[in-house]
């Protein structure tokens, strides 16, 4: 049966070339006209930002006149929240404008959180930089201020002291926070000995896999282009209380139908939630746990968004272990980072979803993996 499927969308290569595989979907596109490319011969309408709700609201009645959307997709982290205002407004299924701010809102989703009694650090919400300050006197120095919507560690400063602060505003060090203007998620900066996500799939608010991954360095140190992590074993007792968190998350969002990645600190006080987001992880994650447990995420992000039942795993899961790593793009770095024993996938940024070359590898346990991971590093010509 067709669809009218209305995606709100950039150029994530990884959903247009899904829908456009699909004869029976007919694409409305909502996105910015630097996009406009990626959308040949669909019905399309711009704006400048999907954080312009009244822009966004516009766009989609402006769609909507051809036909109402029998599903709307969010493939970006900053589109989320407009999509959940698009279902809510035109009646479509799918996660509402409330569940969504949920979900993308980082003091909206901590509210719940803590609500639900689950660990996340000390934090309050400033207008704007000049009220950090007064944020930090409700959570403690030192912090991290971040947006309050944003993806990754895009945008995340640490600051030690109300006198760092001052300094740092005055150098311009936070402009780039600023420029954002939204309001800024004050945080208590807590003392991380190691940096977890949890990626999972949920049907009818029953969480159907969940994959646990350490990254190998923490992410808010390790620029996007060296980006890495492995899978870790799902029977290790912090895999197992990441889980059981992730779970409980889930319902406390109430989410019903979707892809999740869950980022967890892990501290002398046990985990600590970082944030969730109802969209797959970035930066080759999706494509690591496809090597480690056969579990497509894009693809079920996008069963989900329309409707469909989830589809089986294309393999049985890795007995070993499974990592990735971004790597800035050289020539050459393919073919050699292939030639490297343990390799299961090198791409480039021709094939992969960013501008690096993306490593995908195995080894039969962590020591391992890590040794692979330094080994690619040092092709790459990068130093420790």
């Amino acid at each position: 049966m067709n669809q009218r499927v209305m995606l709100l969308g950039s150029d994530k290569p990884e959903i247009v070339r899904a829908l456009r595989q699909r004869p029976d979907i007919q694409l409305q596109v909502i996105t910015r006209t630097a996009y406009a490319g990626f959308y040949d011969e669909c019905g399309i309408a711009y704006v400048d930002s999907f954080e312009d709700l009244g822009q966004v609201e516009r766009a989609a009645h402006s769609l909507a006149r051809a036909g109402l959307p029998d599903r709307v997709v969010a493939s970006t982290e900053k589109s989320i929240v407009a999509a959940g205002l698009v279902r809510s407004l035109l009646g479509v299924p799918g996660p509402s404008f409330e569940q969504s701010l949920w979900a993308a809102h980082k003091r909206a989703m901590k509210d719940r959180l803590r609500a639900a009694g689950l660990p996340v650090t000390d934090y309050a919400q400033a207008g704007c930089l000049e009220e950090v300050p007064r944020a930090a006197r409700d959570t403690g120095w030192p912090v991290v201020i971040k947006p309050v919507f944003g993806a990754m560690a895009t945008r995340t400063h640490r600051v030690a002291s109300p006198q760092a602060f001052a300094r740092g505003l005055r150098e311009g060090r936070y402009d780039d926070l600023a420029a954002r203007g939204v309001p800024i998620l004050v945080e208590r900066l807590v003392d991380v000995t190691a940096e977890y996500h949890c990626d999972g799939v949920t049907r009818r608010a029953e969480v159907r896999h969940a994959t646990v991954s350490r990254y190998f360095t923490i992410p808010l140190d390790t620029p996007p282009e060296v980006d890495s992590g492995y899978v870790v074993d799902q029977s290790a007792p912090i895999a197992r209380a990441i889980l059981l968190l992730h779970r409980k998350a889930v319902r406390a969002l109430g989410l019903q139908d979707g892809v999740t990645h869950l980022e967890v600190f892990e501290t002398d006080r046990g985990p600590v939630i970082g944030e969730i987001a109802i969209r797959p992880g970035g930066l080759g994650i999706p494509r690591m746990l496809w090597h480690a447990r056969g579990v497509d995420l894009w693809d079920e992000f996008l069963r989900a968004a329309l409707g469909e039942p989830m589809s089986p795993p294309s393999h049985g899961p890795n007995p070993g272990i499974v990592a990735r790593t971004q790597l800035p793009a050289a020539e050459g770095l393919v073919r050699k980072a292939s030639a490297l024993p343990g390799v299961l996938e090198a791409r480039g940024p021709d094939h992969g979803g960013t501008a690096n070359v993306e490593v995908y590898f195995e080894s039969p346990d962590e020591a391992g993996a890590e040794s692979t991971w330094r080994q690619l590093r040092g092709i790459a010509g990068l130093k420790d």
